[in-house]
Parts: C-alpha cells; sequence; structure tokens
C-alpha cells in the first residue's frame, strides 16, 4: 500500500495512526529490510531548518513520525489533518512486547551505563522472551569504537538509539549504509522512562496531549526548549501562506 506524507517546512511525516504504523514495522522485521525511523517533534523539525548537515540525515530516514503534539497542530494548520501522534516511546513499548512474542532480536544503545542497566533489568523482567543480543551506553569516542562492528556481528532486528538529538539520527545516518537489515529508531529519552528513572504523564494527561505540560511541570528547566514551538507554528504559519 502506497504511503501518504504530509509536508511540513521541507519535513516528510508519515499520515499514520500509532496501530497502522507499528503494523507496517512489524511488516518490514518479518522481511528483513532494513528501516530508519526518526520521531520527530517541533524542535527536531526546527533544527533541521536551520542545520542543512542534520536535514541531511533526517532525508536518509524512511520514516518520520508525528512524535510532538505540535506536529499534529501544524497538520491541522495546513489543511493535511494527522490522525494523531505516533510517539517514540509508545512505539518502543509496543515493538517490544512484539519482540517478546516473536522472540525477536534486540539491541540497545545510550545513555548512562546505569541507565541502561536498569532499562536491561527492566526489559528482561517484563518482556523475558526478547532476545538482547547487546547494549551500549552513549558514551563513547565517536571516532574510535568497534560499535558498528558489534551490532551488525549480533544481527538485531531492532536497534534503539537513545543518545539524543542531534546524535541519534546522525550516528545511524552515518553507520546505516554498513548494514543489511534491522529497524533502526531513534527514541531520545524512552531509555530513562523504561528504566524507571524518569516517570511519564499520566494517561489522562497523554489522551488530552498535554505530556509536554506534564514534563515541563517536572522538569522546570525544559522552559527553554518550549520556546521553539511559538517559532515553529509562526513558521507553518507563513508555509500556509505561501501555499
Amino acid at each position: 500500500m502506497k504511503q501518504r506524507f504530509f509536508n511540513v517546512l521541507g519535513i516528510p511525516i508519515i499520515h499514520s495512526n500509532h496501530h497502522s504504523f507499528i503494523d507496517l514495522l512489524e511488516g518490514q522485521i518479518k522481511e528483513n529490510k532494513k528501516t530508519f525511523v526518526v520521531t520527530a517533534n517541533p524542535e527536531i523539525v526546527m533544527r533541521a531548518l536551520n542545520d542543512k548537515g542534520y536535514e541531511g540525515y533526517l532525508k536518509k530516514a524512511d520514516y518520520i513520525t508525528a512524535d510532538g503534539i505540535g506536529i499534529v497542530i501544524a497538520s491541522k494548520i495546513l489543511n493535511q489533518p494527522l490522525p494523531g501522534r505516533v510517539s517514540g516511546t509508545d512505539m518502543m513499548l509496543d515493538l517490544l512486547e512484539i519482540a517478546n512474542q516473536k522472540r525477536h532480536r534486540v539491541y540497545f544503545l545510550g545513555a548512562a551505563e546505569s541507565v541502561l542497566q536498569l532499562l536491561l533489568k527492566n526489559v528482561h523482567e517484563r518482556y523475558p522472551q526478547v532476545e538482547i543480543v547487546g547494549s551500549h551506553n552513549g558514551f563513547f569516542d565517536w571516532n574510535d569504537n568497534n560499535i558498528e562492528e558489534e551490532i551488525k556481528s549480533t544481527e538485531p532486528d531492532l536497534i534503539f538509539v537513545a543518545l539524543g538529538v542531534p546524535k541519534q539520527e546522525q550516528w545511524i545516518a552515518e553507520h546505516l549504509d554498513s548494514f543489511q537489515k534491522g529497524v533502526f529508531m531513534g527514541v531520545g529519552g524512552s531509555f530513562d522512562v523504561i528504566a524507571g528513572v524518569v516517570k511519564r504523564a499520566p494517561k489522562t494527561w497523554q489522551k488530552l496531549n498535554l505530556e509536554w505540560l506534564y514534563r515541563l511541570i517536572k522538569q522546570p528547566s525544559r522552559w527553554r526548549r518550549m520556546l521553539v514551538i511559538p517559532h515553529f507554528l509562526v513558521k507553518v504559519i507563513f508555509q500556509k501562506q505561501r501555499g
């Protein structure tokens, strides 16, 4: 089935809901298709707008999803409404559930060593049939490491990369050509959530699309990052006016 995409400030966002996209990725795994997924929020789109190098990394992605509610709002402004968010954390949890059912092979890259160990412990306890084939924390010499070779040798079906923006997209984009298979996904702070270090917003807040507000209340230092949202929406309005 041909996929639909919604263009926001030059970035193509897949027009899909969460469940349909998970089905799509499950099919990619089944067929051993190499796949690069970016979960985008306004901060990522604005970075791509102002950084051509980063934009180049995103252009190597097979799919970019609407992780942030700001992207969904932009789609409505541009009269191409998306069905909703397709969040990185929710996708990671569902893919781990599928991996548990199908005994998929999974590799984890990123976060501090203490967080990574908590993540591995929780994944092992919650998803005992997942085959954890390897892991590495996010603190390594970018130009002198054997992580790529280690991952290739384990032949994982899923590779979750939590190095933060922009490093996670850069790492995947720079190494993707060396692999024959695997779904590669940048998942930001999802390792912290699954490790139990960071608490997600209650389900009610998530359903009301107020997870961003909950995180801001819990981490007031994030307010500077939130300033990108009004700038993003102004750019989107200009895009609409230009047609």
